[in-house]
């Protein structure tokens, strides 16, 4: 199945940012399951807050060495 997520909605503006992180790693556990990625590319799918949006994080999911889907959230462009 191939993935059809563009962006993700978890949490709230106002949760503190553990939980924000919490719930994203939560919900790119979720979406590795549904991925299938070809060798060498790369998806990046930002994660935003569902009360006002904000953007949380951005994940990018890849295959790895051993062609298992691995993911990497980036915080650094936050508007948090």
């Amino acid at each position: 199945m191939a993935i059809e997520k563009t962006s993700v909605i978890c949490g709230k503006k106002y949760d503190d940012i553990e939980t924000l992180k919490a719930l994203c790693k939560k919900e790119a556990e979720q979406l590795l399951k549904a991925m299938e990625i070809p060798d060498g590319a790369k998806i990046s799918i930002p994660f935003w807050t569902e009360d006002i949006p904000e953007l949380i994080c951005v994940g990018t999911f890849f295959k790895g060495e051993n062609g298992e889907i691995c993911y990497e959230l980036d915080y650094r462009e936050s508007t948090l």
